[in-house]
């Protein structure tokens, strides 16, 4: 078997393969035989019909179909593999010349995964983890997890008195501009009062109510409130209060800690804590320098990515996002509007975010191969029984899983890991 190899702009290739009479026989007979036993004729067995009969006719077609078939298989799977090649998309194959006794040529057009030319990746490395910042909590940090976690525990009692801060009342809302009644507040809510769920001097006005009491006032809804097409309009409100809740909230003792988990003593509830926070620190300030790191490997390598690679990295970009704004029940048009974009925009935002995504993949993945730091079959298996059984237990239909897809990200994911990993070793031993 012949072949040549030309290279093409935005990593496509040109294959120009030429398969001799003598290596175009087997193709042929199995071709053949593979036809001719499929095939029903009256008066003949299956597998034992006359050339002459053949000759001219779909069955003819077919055959030569196969073997072609056959041949481009089997001799593009060797090529693919002695060049170390991975081609991407659908070929554009063209058939020069086939036939009984003949040469067999085609010619093979594709985009193909680039093969970056890496600079100093390792020096690159350790000069990023050069920047680790050593993770540290604070007395504060401390103490605003803990009060999260008694006002997490409280009790809500409902009583008879004036609504104040820190309390949970329920209410019923009416809102109106230019007397007429809108949908932009909720009909009712229960809520902490004083906490800034709602426009500035809206809560305010809700201290001192008790229940079963009602209140109107108009407010100027602030230049910078969430809610765009609500800034600086003037609102009425119609307030009723249907109930006022206290929150008692525990004291930090021994017994609350007790009640908490397995813990004796309140200092072994801080330490525990304390412990958390820093396990959190430490894996942002690991993801900080792994970003940073990915972003300096891309700006120091060239990688010409193929179009068809990128537009199908753009158009999954585009999927996340409308999947996400379904699961906010946020409409595309309104979130264009609150971005300030329109689509042409947006997907060339996409498409920039799509060439970071993918230059990151090929560089991990040739680092990956370069210091054989892919993931063992066992590693594989065992990550994605412990996703599978993870998605069971929150109730997601496992059987709907893409498999194949799913083998893919785990096999990724591990991989990326073992490159991070290898890099930070590499750089923290030359330190």
């Amino acid at each position: 078997m012949e072949h040549k190899i030309k290279y093409l702009p935005k990593s496509q290739i040109e294959l120009e393969v030429n398969l001799s009479p003598s290596e175009m026989e087997v193709f042929w007979k199995s071709a053949k035989d593979k036809v001719l036993s499929e095939t029903n004729l009256n008066g003949f067995r299956k597998g034992n019909i006359p050339e002459e009969l053949i000759k001219n006719t779909d069955l003819e077609e077919k055959i030569f179909d196969e073997a072609a078939n056959l041949a481009f298989k089997k001799s593009l799977n060797e090529i693919v593999e002695e060049l170390d090649l991975e081609l991407i998309g659908q070929p554009e194959i063209n058939i020069k010349k086939i036939a009984p006794d003949n040469e067999f040529v085609y010619i093979l057009k594709s985009a193909i995964l680039p093969k970056p030319e890496l600079g100093d990746y390792k020096e690159i490395s350790k000069s990023v983890f050069k920047e680790k910042k050593e993770v540290e909590v604070t007395d504060k940090e401390l103490n605003d997890a803990l009060d999260w976690l008694r006002k997490s525990r409280a009790k809500v009692i409902e009583v008879n008195r004036p609504a104040q801060k820190s309390d949970v009342i329920e209410i019923e809302i009416q809102s109106f501009i230019d007397d007429k009644e809108t949908e932009s507040f909720p009909k009712k809510d229960r809520f902490i009062l004083g906490e800034g769920r709602y426009p500035e001097g809206f809560e305010n006005n809700l201290e001192g109510l008790e229940k079963g009491k009602e209140k109107e006032f108009s407010l100027i809804i602030p230049k910078d409130y969430w809610k765009e097409d609500l800034r600086n309009k003037k609102m009425n409100f119609k307030v009723k209060v249907i109930s006022v809740n206290e929150r008692q909230v525990p004291e930090m003792n021994d017994e609350w800690a007790k009640s908490l988990g397995n813990f004796l003593t309140f200092d072994e509830l801080k330490s525990s804590i304390k412990e958390g926070i820093s396990m959190e620190k430490n894996f942002k300030e690991k993801e900080r320098l792994r970003i940073l790191l990915l972003e300096k490997l891309i700006e120091k390598t060239d990688i010409n990515l193929p179009d068809i690679l990128v537009e199908g990295e753009t158009k999954n970009q585009l999927h996340m996002l409308n999947h996400f704004l379904e699961d906010q029940g946020i409409d595309f048009k309104d979130y264009l509007e609150r971005v300030n974009k329109d689509e042409e925009s947006l997907k060339k935002e996409l498409r920039k975010e799509a060439e970071k995504t993918l230059k990151g993949f090929i560089i991990l993945r040739t680092i990956a191969k370069l210091e054989n730091c892919e993931p063992t079959p066992e590693e594989i298996e065992k990550a994605m029984n412990e996703y599978l059984n993870q998605q069971a237990i929150q109730g997601v239909d496992i059987n709907q899983i893409d498999k194949g897809a799913f083998l893919e990200y785990i096999k990724e994911r591990l991989t990326n890991e073992k490159v991070f990993q290898f890099l930070e070793n590499w750089s923290n031993n030359k330190n």
